[in-house]
């Protein structure tokens, strides 16, 4: 049987499949500078890196018009139905408007490590000027090749080449070629996408446990810097409505009596359950509401299926770390003023089991703090939990 993942054609090299959806809001002169872009990119990777078989595919949106900044996580979404129906390993998507940025004002590109997708925009890229299609393929040549890199790990540094640090759109007149360990890293990176898919490997027959299951492991050294991409532990910090709620909440249940004799009547199994529970359910509230789960489309595709652990196990973490956070500052409060007199007092325990009642209150105020805390997430505007969680980058 032959291998789909190789083309005789040339050479029996392994393919990597790349994906450019050309938006409706670009006119003629940027999409042929997109067309050259692909064309120049093609070249380029197939001469730093001949062992693959580079193939690019173009997808061309109708012609539309439209103004106002573009919500980032629709071209995700976008670009995910059309990576999943084409089969593509990376996806870039370049439009005219404006990417809406949370860390920029003026944004270049986005990328998206764990759906393997680069959002270039070409808003700010040549500034007010009459429109220098040289130019502009030069730029977009530059940006699309740093963000490549971005999207497969690679870290910004101050050389000339492509990885150079990006601060305005100049800064890419001045980028060329790859550095001797980008290329090693790139390489390393493509050969683990260039194997064949799940989906080339299994019989139809197999069940979406066995294939999620064979999905990760074939996955599992990708999967690991995919979730590192996303930095679930800087969810508290980056989600002011979960973080404010749960903070509320734990001044509230803290300053109570009642919570005290609750936790003092509790053992500590029951609070272990309680906040097992509570992180599960949080979790999967979250991924519900956000919607964080690429849904569904056609057949069972191995990208889909290791985005969605990557995200489940970002979300996860990211509640945890609220959690004992949480319970650091609730354990620390119970501390410092609350004393074991009036402990004694609220929950009638002798001084010897106040340590324990401090440990068993710090997590029953955690447990329902980030329960809180996700009710207060959940109010975070469209597009900005999942803004925080699946794009890596503002360039």
């Amino acid at each position: 049987m032959s291998d789909p993942n190789v083309n005789s054609e040339d050479g029996g090299f392994p393919k990597v499949e790349i994906g450019w959806i050309i938006e409706g809001d670009l006119n003629e002169d940027l999409r042929e500078a997109t067309r050259a872009t692909a064309a120049d990119l093609q070249n380029l990777l197939s001469t730093c890196m001949p062992m693959f078989n580079w193939v690019f595919e173009t997808v061309e949106r109708p012609p539309e018009t439209g103004d106002g900044s573009l919500e980032p996580v629709l071209l995700l979404d976008s670009a995910e139905t059309d990576r999943d129906a084409q089969g593509w390993d990376f996806a870039f998507v370049v439009t005219g408007r404006e990417l809406r940025g949370r860390d920029k004002a003026h944004v270049l590109g986005m990328t998206s490590g764990i759906f393997s997708t680069a959002l270039v925009s070409t808003a700010f890229l040549i500034g007010r000027a009459s429109l220098d299609t040289k130019c502009a393929s030069q730029r977009l040549r530059a940006l699309s090749m740093h963000l490549f890199g971005r999207v497969n790990g690679l870290s910004p540094d101050q050389s000339d080449t492509f990885m150079r640090s990006i601060e305005a759109p100049q800064d890419l007149d001045h980028m060329d070629g790859l550095s001797t360990q980008a290329t090693q890293e790139l390489t390393a990176r493509m050969s683990d996408v260039a194997d064949l898919r799940v989906e080339e490997l299994q019989e139809p027959a197999h069940g979406k446990l066995r294939f999620y299951a064979r999905s990760l492991w074939l996955n599992r050294s990708i999967l690991p810097s995919a979730i590192f991409r996303m930095r679930p532990w800087v969810f508290p910090l980056r989600l002011p409505r979960l973080t404010t709620a749960a903070g509320s909440a734990l001044a509230v249940l803290v300053m109570t009596a009642e919570s005290w004799e609750v936790a003092a009547n509790l053992t500590v199994a029951s609070i272990t359950v309680l906040s097992l529970l509570a992180l599960s359910a949080t979790s999967a509230y979250l991924l519900k509401v956000q919607r964080l789960l690429a849904p569904r489309q056609g057949p069972l595709r191995e990208q889909r299926a290791v985005s969605n652990v990557g995200t489940v196990f970002a979300v996860a973490i990211g509640m945890c770390v609220t959690y004992f956070g949480v319970f650091a500052v609730a354990y620390l409060l119970a501390i410092g003023l609350f004393g074991d007199a009036l402990l004694e007092q609220w929950v009638g325990e002798p001084q010897d089991a106040l340590a324990s009642v401090r440990l068993r209150m710090s997590g029953l105020a955690a447990s329902l703090s980030v329960m809180i805390g996700a009710l207060g997430a959940s109010f975070e505007p469209y597009g900005y939990f999942r803004h925080v969680t699946q794009i890596d980058n503002e360039i």
